[in-house]
């Protein structure tokens, strides 16, 4: 196993409860934002469904959910790419 610090030349980092309780709340905090991001798109999908269902009977509404999932998507993914541009954590490894 490759170590990380060389304990022989330095003296290890410092580990105390402050430190453990702050990488637990990033964990957290990484968790939570999956989890919204999931219920985004999950929120979308129903409205895109709703719109395609009352196709035949409400073509108003139908308009109107599409769009507002068309939208919604778009404003995330803007979202999204502006939160990675300004240095937001990278999500490549979620939990």
């Amino acid at each position: 196993m490759k170590t990380v610090l060389d304990f022989e030349q330095f003296t290890p980092p410092a580990l105390n409860e402050r430190l453990l309780r702050r990488e637990l709340e990033k964990r957290t905090r990484r968790r939570r934002t999956v989890l919204l991001a999931v219920a985004g798109a999950l929120f979308q999908a129903v409205f895109l469904l709703l719109g395609l269902l009352c196709w035949n009977a409400l073509p108003a509404l139908s308009l109107a959910c599409i769009g507002f999932a068309i939208v919604s998507t778009v404003g995330s993914g803007v979202i999204t790419i502006v939160y990675t541009q300004k240095g937001g954590a990278p999500y490549g490894r979620v939990f």
